[in-house]
């Protein structure tokens, strides 16, 4: 494991028990026969969520001797991402792969790690989300409504892939930026000039060849394996937030389960977060390659722009959270930037 990503505790024996064993086969004679299927949906395909979802799935199976199976429905094919948050709260599906963000209708404090301008880097922003003073509170934020956090590592940093070049921030200005649907979100290219527009991921790309929108600003990684690529030929990494993920489990089927198979189902993908970040950022190494290979151009700041770019987008996280109305959402950001200061290298 890259010791960039060691999390601020070490993983239990439990965790190094199932992480070192070999995967048992449902065929595997020791093994029981499955009682409980686990349905893992996720919104992307051949991404960290992916590989993430595939883990959590192989390692509950193992770690619960085969009688929890897995089936794994990558690209929404359990439905769009509130479909998914239903499903999750209802008890219709067991398991979701998202970043927490995309659960602010169950609890707005999830929006929290998505404040721009505190990780100084990808390792910097795993130890802040994997640090207990923060994850343990931060992932049972949504318990009361059915969701139950089990594991959180960072997929991604923002980047913003657009029709015309990015090169200094200043070259935001004018520009209308594909963002997520929250003032915060919209305020990052508002603090440059630009236009923060709310679209649907799956309907981006179209609103870039209409010209609705100059650019999108999202992971570097997911538009690489969605083919941003085939219509901008520019993607400027900026990093000012970073994207993370989360495995969310159904508190309805949780509690269905027997107590030993609660444990399995609470602890195992908690051992599974050091490994998933590491994955994410190996996978943005090979996903740049693929950005290059395509004819597109890979811009990043120059060393002084890229601090002008952070100082500038630092104080929105105080203004949009910390000023917010609901006093949950205060408190996690409080905690959250507790967390900022105590891991910063």
């Amino acid at each position: 494991m890259n010791k960039f990503f060691k999390s601020a505790v070490p993983i239990g024996a439990l965790g190094i028990l199932a992480l070192g064993a070999a995967v048992a086969l449902p065929s595997d004679p020791a093994m029981a026969k499955a009682e409980y299927t686990m349905k893992i949906g996720f919104a992307t395909i051949n991404d960290p969520q992916h590989a993430m979802g595939r883990r959590v799935g192989e390692e509950i199976m193992k770690a619960s001797k085969g009688r929890i199976d897995f089936k794994l429905f990558p690209t929404s094919q359990l439905g769009k991402i509130p479909r998914q948050v239903e499903g999750i709260q209802l008890g219709t599906q067991e398991v979701f792969l998202t970043p927490p963000g995309f659960f602010v209708g169950v609890n707005q404090a999830f929006q929290v790690p998505d404040a721009p301008g505190n990780y100084a880097s990808l390792q910097h922003g795993h130890k802040v989300l994997t640090d207990p003073m923060f994850r343990d509170t931060f992932l049972s934020l949504g318990e009361k409504k059915g969701v139950i956090g089990a594991n959180i590592f960072l997929y991604d940093g923002t980047s913003i892939a657009s029709i015309k070049p990015i090169r200094r921030p200043e070259d935001i200005a004018g520009r209308k930026i594909r963002v997520l649907a929250t003032p915060m979100e919209r305020a990052v290219p508002a603090a440059w000039g630009g236009t923060g527009v709310p679209i649907p991921y799956t309907e981006v790309v179209p609103a870039l060849q209409r010209g609705v929108v100059d650019g999108c600003r999202s992971s570097l990684v997911v538009m690489g394996y969605t083919k941003f690529q085939t219509v901008t030929k520019f993607i400027t990494v900026l990093n000012g937030g970073y994207i993370p993920s989360a495995t969310w489990l159904s508190k309805v089927w949780v509690n269905k389960l027997p107590k030993d198979l609660q444990k399995v189902v609470l602890e195992t993908p908690r051992t599974l977060e050091d490994w998933g970040s590491e994955n994410a950022f190996n996978n943005f190494k090979k996903m740049e390659k693929v950005w290059n290979d395509s004819g597109a151009e890979v811009i990043r700041f120059s060393k002084a722009d890229q601090k002008r770019y952070m100082d500038k987008l630092a104080p929105l996280g105080d203004e949009y959270l910390g000023k917010h109305k609901n006093p949950q959402v205060r408190e996690i950001y409080a905690l959250f930037k507790k967390a900022v200061a105590k891991n910063r290298p």
